[in-house]
């Protein structure tokens, strides 16, 4: 035997083996971090379609507290998140845009832990194009936008408002209905609709993400102030955690920055 081939072979044997367990230290550390992920649990929240962006900072501030949780979120009218849930759909938390939705369930044994979040205010918004004051200004041809009565709470509480105000059948041939109020924005915006009816926060969002073409033109005073309502809908501790982070001031206080009261 060659006497350099010894020495050789036990170098190559010495470094088969630290290959090998630097291989079994990165596939260890891998497996580690998919169980990793795989422990993270998922927190299903429905919620109406006008907190789509203040939910996107309570979710960056609620995961900062609780890195072991992936939340998603699902979005619409509150009368159709709350009939999805009697259907069965998979939900952790509903965040309605009023109380009438969360109580309903309530009363079905299918949501616990209630809190009302926060308040609102309804508004009567329209094109930059025209001089309307009031809906009463609304000429032939000309729209009237709010969300659908039986599934958003804004439209029911347009239909309240005008009713109250005793403006509803002066200006029923003009109403044209959206499945949510965010909807209602896009109509008046696109000048498909001369005026709508929108939540305040609504409004200050899209003139934060830089759209002038809508603004605002009177409030709608109603006899009863808007109450957003939450209430846990499965049994998991994470979703209770929710509505407890909810309470909390630093959710209270990015609830104002998007012009909520809370």
């Amino acid at each position: 035997m060659n006497k350099y081939y010894k020495p050789f072979l036990i170098m190559v044997l010495v470094l088969s083996v630290i290959v090998a367990g630097c291989s079994n230290s990165s596939a260890q550390k891998s497996d580690n971090k998919k169980s990793s992920q795989n422990k993270k649990q998922t927190l299903q929240i429905s919620a109406a379609a006008s907190l789509t962006d203040v939910t996107k900072d309570l979710e960056q501030a609620f995961e900062k507290q609780h890195k072991d949780v992936d939340i998603s979120f699902n979005y619409g009218g509150s009368g159709a998140l709350r009939q999805q849930i009697e259907k069965g759909a998979p939900t952790d938390v509903l965040m309605s845009a009023n109380t009438k939705d969360v109580d309903a369930l309530t009363e079905q044994n299918k949501a616990h832990h209630t809190y009302n979040y926060a308040k609102n205010k309804l508004i009567l918004i329209g094109d930059d194009k025209h001089k309307y004051h009031q809906v009463s200004d609304l000429q032939q041809g000309d729209k009237l936008a709010i969300g659908e009565v039986k599934s958003v709470p804004a439209g029911k509480y347009a239909e309240q408002y005008l009713k109250s105000q005793g403006l509803y059948k002066q200006v029923q041939d003009h109403i044209v209905y959206a499945k949510d109020v965010r909807q209602v924005l896009n109509y008046v915006d696109k000048g498909n609709a001369q005026l709508g009816y929108v939540y305040k926060t609504d409004l200050y969002q899209n003139q934060q993400n830089g759209n002038d073409k809508v603004k605002e033109i009177a409030d709608a005073k109603l006899k009863k102030p808007i109450i957003y309502k939450a209430a846990t809908t499965s049994n998991k501790k994470m979703a209770k955690e929710w509505v407890d982070f909810l309470k909390t001031n630093k959710a209270k206080s990015i609830l104002k920055k998007y012009k909520f009261e809370a």
